[in-house]
C-alpha cells in the first residue's frame, strides 16, 4: 500500500466518522446544546395525588390549585383538595390553607385580585364552593345536582358561574347574595363556561357541540352555533366580551354580535385548548390527540402568526393580557414559554409528568406574563418568566457509548492500517 492510497483511506475513515456523528445528533442526542430552560420559583408536592386544576390572580399574588386521587383507581376515594398559595409576601413553599372534600374538585377560578375563589366539585359532590382568600371555610356552597365541569368568576369576584354537566345548565351566582341564582339551559351536558370581566356576557359549550352566547341579564341566548366535531372542550372570551373563541375539529372566532364566525381555521385534529388574550387581539390554540402543535393567531387573520410542533398533544395553553407571552403544556411533559413574535420557545422545562384527566385546567399565566403556574403529575409549579438557565452540552449515555465504541473501532483500523503500511514499505539501504 503506497502513501497516496493510505491518505485516501484515512480521508474515507474521517468522512465516515463525520457522517456517523451527524446521524447520531438529534434533539436529545450527542454533541448538541439543550434548549434554554428555567428553574421554578418553587414547586409543591401533592403526595400521591394529581393536580387537577390551577389558577393565578392577575398580578400573580395568589395561586390556587386542586388535586385528587386517580379517578381510574376504584380502590381510592376521590378526596379532592383545594390549596391557596401566597406568591408575593410569603417565601414558604407551602399553602396558606387547604380545604378537603370527600369527592373531587374538577375546576377552579380566582378573581383578578385573588380575593375570591370559586371551585367546582365532580362525581357525586356536584357542588359549587365559594371562598375568600382569608378563610379556608367556604363563604357559601351550592349543590347543583350535576358534575361541575367548569367554573368562572368576574374580575371583581362578585359573580361566579358553574357549568353543571348532567343538569344541562350553567348556574350564575351572586357571590354576595347566594339567593340570587340564575340558570341558563344548554342542549347537552354543560362542559365549559367563560365570563367577560364584568360578567355582562357569558359563553357556554356543551357535549352536543353547541356554543351559546348569553347576555346575562336574561336566560335565553343571544345566539347559538353548532360546532364541527363531537363536542367542544375549549372555550375562551375576551375581557369586554366582544370576542369568543372555541374549537371542535377547527378553530372558530366569533364576535358577540353574530353567530356567523369571523373566521375558522382547520387543524389536523380536535382543538384541545384555546385562550383569547384579554384585550381580544390574539388567540393561542393547543392541538389535541394527533395534533401536537401550538398555534398563535392574530384576531384579524385566520392564518397563524406561527406554529410550533411538540412531541405530543397539548394539554393546555395560556396567554397574557395583551398576548405578549404564551405558555403551553404538552403531554411530552414539557412546559413551553413563547414570545408572540417568535415560535422559538423562550425556554422549556420538563415537569414531573402530566395528569391526563386535567384537560385544559392545569396551566395559567398572570396578566403581564411574569408568572406561570402549572400542574404536573404530582407537583404544582410556579415559574418566573425572566429566570433562564444557560444551554448545556448534551451527551446522553447511550450515544456516548456508541461514539466511544465507534471511535475505538476506527482507531484500531487506523493503527492496523498504519502498521501494515510500515511493514510492507520497502526498507531503504543503509549508506
Amino acid at each position: 500500500m503506497n502513501l497516496k492510497r493510505l491518505k485516501v483511506h484515512f480521508l474515507l475513515l474521517f468522512a465516515f466518522i463525520m457522517l456517523a456523528n451527524s446521524l447520531l445528533i438529534s434533539e436529545s442526542s450527542a454533541f448538541i446544546y439543550s434548549d434554554p430552560s428555567t428553574t421554578p420559583l418553587w414547586s409543591y408536592s401533592t403526595g400521591n395525588q394529581y393536580p387537577s386544576a390551577v389558577a393565578i390572580s392577575s398580578d400573580g399574588h395568589y395561586i390556587t390549585a386542586t388535586s385528587q386521587n386517580n379517578m381510574y383507581n376504584i380502590n381510592l376515594p376521590e378526596n379532592g383538595k383545594l390549596f391557596l398559595f401566597d406568591n408575593l409576601t410569603s417565601n414558604a413553599k407551602k399553602p396558606l390553607w387547604n380545604y378537603s372534600i370527600v369527592n373531587s374538585f374538577c375546576s377552579v377560578a380566582i378573581s383578578a385580585s385573588g380575593s375570591n375563589i370559586v371551585v367546582g366539585g365532580g362525581y357525586s359532590e356536584a357542588t359549587a364552593y365559594s371562598f375568600t382568600n382569608a378563610n379556608s371555610t367556604p363563604h357559601w356552597l351550592y349543590y347543583t345536582g350535576g358534575w361541575i365541569y367548569d367554573v368562572g368568576i368576574t374580575d371583581d369576584g362578585t359573580l361566579a358561574a358553574a357549568a353543571s354537566g348532567t343538569r344541562n345548565k350553567v348556574f350564575l351566582f351572586n357571590n354576595t347574595e347566594l339567593s340570587s341564582i340564575l340558570e341558563f339551559p344548554t342542549t347537552g351536558l354543560a362542559l365549559r363556561v367563560a365570563l367577560s370581566s364584568n360578567g355582562k356576557y357569558m359563553a357556554v359549550t356543551d357535549n352536543a357541540a353547541k356554543l351559546f352566547f348569553f347576555n346575562t341579564s336574561k336566560i335565553s341566548p343571544e345566539w347559538d352555533y353548532t360546532l364541527s366535531g363531537d363536542m367542544s372542550v375549549s372555550l375562551s372570551i375576551s375581557a369586554d366580551g366582544n370576542y369568543i373563541a372555541s374549537g371542535g375539529d377547527k378553530v372558530y372566532l366569533f364576535s358577540k354580535n353574530s353567530s356567523v364566525p369571523i373566521w375558522t381555521y382547520n387543524t389536523s385534529d380536535e382543538v384541545g385548548s384555546i385562550k383569547v388574550s384579554k384585550d381580544g387581539n390574539y388567540i393561542a390554540v393547543g392541538g389535541g390527540f394527533a395534533d401536537h402543535n401550538v398555534y398563535l393567531f392574530n384576531r384579524s387573520n385566520p392564518t397563524p402568526e406561527w406554529i410550533y410542533l411538540t412531541k405530543d398533544e397539548i394539554a393546555s395553553v395560556a396567554i397574557s393580557y395583551n398576548g405578549d407571552y404564551i405558555a403551553a403544556q404538552s403531554y411530552d411533559n414539557f412546559l413551553y414559554l413563547f414570545n408572540r413574535n417568535s415560535s422559538i420557545p423562550i425556554w422549556r422545562y420538563r415537569l414531573d409528568g402530566a395528569f391526563a384527566s386535567s384537560y385544559d385546567y392545569n396551566l395559567d399565566i398572570s396578566s403581564d406574563g411574569r408568572y406561570i403556574v402549572a400542574g404536573g403529575r404530582h407537583r404544582i409549579y410556579l415559574f418566573d418568566r425572566d429566570i433562564l438557565t444557560d444551554p448545556r452540552l448534551i451527551i446522553p449515555g447511550y450515544n456516548l457509548f456508541i461514539m466511544i465504541l465507534l471511535i475505538g473501532i476506527i482507531s484500531v483500523i487506523n493503527v492496523s492500517t498504519a502498521f501494515l503500511y510500515i511493514k510492507k514499505s520497502p526498507k531503504k539501504p543503509l549508506l
